[in-house]
């Protein structure tokens, strides 16, 4: 992956996901939290993929000290909320991350929508909690309780698309200063359709300091492969880290949370010809899965609590072309629209679709 100064890392693949419906409610029992960060640390993987909007920080922190692996072993991505999009508040919404986390500094700090919201309050007293309200979270709300857009903060068509204008270059720039100070290695943005990141790459420079848009974090599995995204960053030497692999949910603009992923009455990892091609390959559909998101040049984010499907899941192998164009055949109508983005923020247009 590219970073400042024109230099590479290695990113580990696959990601460990730490997003649990338990931990978005905050009704998950920590502990578990904790032993799914340290089994999936000691089972192999390297590379933690976390969020504010997960709400399970200080556990992730405790999996890693409890891993007994080094955290200069680890690679760690977190995610900037909507409310922290105001350049003045960039720094704390990282600072609070690494607080609540116990580490010095991140890996890849991405942009987790292409949306900004209206803070309130002091964001430094800001959470996330089971009866945490918006004003608790440091969110503005309507009077339908609804999130306010900060449309100066947004990429420039998002605001549009609201009837305003803005642009999400000052808060990249803020985040950019992070990077210059230590707190990240590098930074990306998430869920970001192509004219978003169209004007991030419109703002970089030549210079040789100048730190890239690294990574793109979207949906990505036969049933929705995302292929015309997924090419245009291939193109610009955009790591994509592909979120959702196994699409465990269906994502129905408007609905949240959204219904199970059972078109035909089945799931993507019971489909038929998923499963022909593990049995075929010696692999669990799981492993079909991330093997096929592997092979796309990808880097999957995979989330499991059982000990046996970690190291299952930490095993690849490349499929064979006629399994692959197999997979490709899989893919559901354009009209499903995949984006958790479009439920979170109901109120506020974000794609042109």
């Amino acid at each position: 992956m590219n970073i400042r100064g024109r230099k590479q890392i290695h990113v580990p693949s696959p990601a460990f996901g730490t997003f649990t419906s338990d931990g978005w409610s905050s009704a998950g029992d920590p502990q578990q939290t904790i032993q799914a960060v340290r089994t999936a640390i000691q089972a192999g993987c390297r590379h933690l993929d976390c969020a504010w909007e997960y709400n399970v920080d200080v556990e992730v922190g405790e999996g890693i000290r409890q891993s007994g692996v080094p955290r200069n072993e680890l690679f760690v991505t977190h995610k900037l909320w909507a409310n922290f999009s105001a350049p003045k508040n960039v720094e704390i919404a990282l600072d609070l991350a690494l607080q609540r986390m116990g580490i010095e500094y991140v890996d890849l700090f991405l942009i987790h929508h292409p949306v900004a919201t209206k803070p309130v309050g002091d964001l430094r007293e800001a959470w996330m909690g089971e009866d945490a309200t918006l004003e608790d979270q440091g969110c503005a709300a309507d009077n339908k309780g609804n999130f306010i857009p900060d449309l100066e903060h947004c990429p420039a068509a998002v605001a549009a698309l609201n009837g305003g204008e803005g642009s999400i270059i000052p808060t990249w720039n803020a985040m950019k200063a992070l990077v210059h100070r230590g707190k990240a290695r590098s930074l990306g943005v998430s869920n970001f359709d192509i004219e978003h990141v169209q004007e991030i790459l419109s703002a970089q420079s030549d210079v040789e300091d100048e730190v890239p848009l690294s990574c793109n974090q979207i949906e990505c599995h036969p049933w929705f492969p995302n292929q015309p995204l997924l090419g245009f960053l291939q193109e610009h030497d955009i790591l994509v880290m592909a979120y959702s692999p196994f699409a465990s949910f269906k994502y129905e603009i408007g609905v949240f949370p959204p219904k199970p992923f059972t078109p035909c009455g089945t799931t993507l990892l019971k489909d038929e010809v998923v499963g022909r091609i593990a049995t075929k390959n010696g692999l669990s559909a799981s492993q079909v899965l991330l093997s096929w998101a592997i092979q796309r040049s990808t880097l999957p984010v995979f989330r499991s609590c059982s000990p046996q499907h970690l190291q299952e899941n930490l095993l690849s192998k490349e499929l064979p072309r006629e399994d692959v164009q197999a997979l490709a055949t899989l893919e559901l109508d354009g009209e499903i629209r995949k984006s958790t983005t479009t439920m979170v923020f109901p109120g506020i247009k974000v794609y042109d679709w």
